[in-house]
């Protein structure tokens, strides 16, 4: 508290602070507004949605292959959605279609397997609900593959078991 004091006050003899943003609930309203999450158009929300996931390794021509994909699912009037496991900024700059991000052990190296398998489990659930996927097209590894290759094949059956459970149980799946 006492630090932010000084700032303030070191700013206003120094020109250095930021100008104070004065915000108004007309200016949160029109924030709010240009935050287009949702469909808009009836006709595109009533079209299935299919998930191309690129999973594992990922190919040298992907640009070209998701273009494609991409472009099928527009003339099967489907709306695509993109899950990669490599965060590739140039793919996520260019795409028109959405784009979803599933890390690799790689990127999450603190984390135990059996926790990362559950929280890709997790992760993949949310994805498939959050989108109502209709259809999957993997231009890789299935989930399962691309489990198996990040944490092994004897965890991911240990984590089928427990999910298996746990629908039984009635407790959430994940």
């Amino acid at each position: 508290m006492a630090v932010r004091w000084i700032i303030d006050r070191a700013g206003s003899y120094f020109s250095l602070s930021r100008p104070n943003r004065i915000v108004s609930a007309n200016d949160c309203v029109e924030e709010e507004r240009s935050l287009n999450y949702l469909f808009q158009d009836p006709t595109l929300e009533a079209n299935p949605r299919s998930l191309i996931s690129v999973l594992g390794t990922m190919p040298a021509n992907l640009v070209e292959i998701l273009d494609t994909t991409v472009k099928a699912c527009r003339g099967n009037t489907e709306f695509p959605i993109v899950v990669l496991s490599e965060l590739r900024v140039d793919l996520i700059a260019a795409r028109s279609a959405p784009l979803e991000f599933l890390p690799t052990h790689r990127h999450l190296p603190s984390v135990p397997p059996e926790n990362y398998g559950r929280y890709i489990r997790q992760r993949w659930a949310l994805i498939l609900a959050k989108w109502d996927i209709s259809n999957e097209i993997a231009l890789s590894s299935s989930i399962d593959e691309f489990l198996t290759d990040q944490i092994g094949g004897n965890i991911v059956q240990q984590l089928t078991c427990e999910q298996s459970r746990h629908a039984k149980d009635g407790q959430r799946e994940y």
